[in-house]
């Protein structure tokens, strides 16, 4: 004899089973438009952590709230929130995802990507230079100061950071309408600041660059401009200041010399 209320309580269970495959696929869509620009899944901390895990590492009610109301997760003050926060420098936009769509992406993250095929080796004189290191010429900084200031437009016509993020910098002076973006590059390192420049999903700027995303040229330049004001902060640049002073030690040194031989 069939059990009516154990079979009403398995129907919608297998329901569910039967809607992961097609919640993966469309989970995956949604992951690589929303939320692979500042995220991985396998392959190492980018904007955001790496997600390899994540569903057996969180409740899904936590990844289903971190994804729709990210905000609000941390205005609750939840530690985990805050720890990432902490650790990335700036707090996820809400991307305006609902529960469903939050379902869907924690239905592929369990599912996890492909890994992706290994590569031959090449020999040690072909081997590229390591990923994540910009040679950060002296034109390319300028050239990242000119596109930060708007003194230099984008390819595409959007606004210039200068016009709402403060940054510290000789010759740049900021708006206040953002965040300071001072210390963006010791925070986030550059493939940090590559996922978010690519993606540009704050609430604000995810409407201003809508239709006008950064080149590839453009985001190399930003990382090569906030790079060198993170060396300047850090003493990687020459100093003017410690000479001129050395200089004007001199110089009054040389008088103190001749006045005292005056009064002898």
């Amino acid at each position: 004899m069939v059990d009516i209320k154990l079979l009403s309580r398995l129907i919608p269970l297998l329901a569910i089973l039967a809607h992961l495959p097609a919640w993966a696929d469309e989970g995956k869509e949604l992951f690589d438009k929303q939320c692979a620009g500042c995220h991985t899944i396998g392959g190492g901390d980018s904007g955001g952590p790496d997600l390899k895990g994540v569903a057996a590492k969180r409740s899904e009610a936590w990844l289903t709230r971190v994804i729709v109301e990210p905000d609000r997760l941390a205005a609750e003050k939840d530690t985990v929130q805050l720890e990432l926060v902490k650790k990335y420098g700036y707090e996820m936009p809400n991307l305006g995802l609902g529960r469903d769509d939050a379902r869907k992406i924690i239905a592929y993250l369990k599912g996890g990507a492909p890994a992706a095929a290994p590569v031959a080796a090449k020999p040690a004189e072909e081997q590229p230079a390591p990923k994540g290191e910009i040679a950060a010429t002296p034109e390319l900084v300028a050239q990242g100061k000119a596109l930060f200031t708007g003194a230099r437009r984008l390819a595409k016509g959007g606004a210039p950071c200068v016009g709402c993020h403060a940054f510290t910098y000789p010759g740049v002076a900021g708006g206040n309408l953002a965040a300071d973006l001072t210390y963006i590059y010791e925070g986030m390192g550059e493939q940090g600041m590559r996922g978010v420049l690519k993606s540009l999903k704050f609430p604000t700027m995810k409407k201003i660059y809508a239709d006008r995303p950064l080149t590839d040229e453009e985001i190399t330049a930003l990382i090569a401009f906030a790079g060198d004001a993170a060396a300047r902060k850090g003493g990687g640049e020459p100093r003017l200041f410690p000479a001129a002073g050395a200089g004007i030690l001199v110089v009054l040194l040389a008088g103190l010399t001749l006045y005292k031989r005056r009064i002898r």
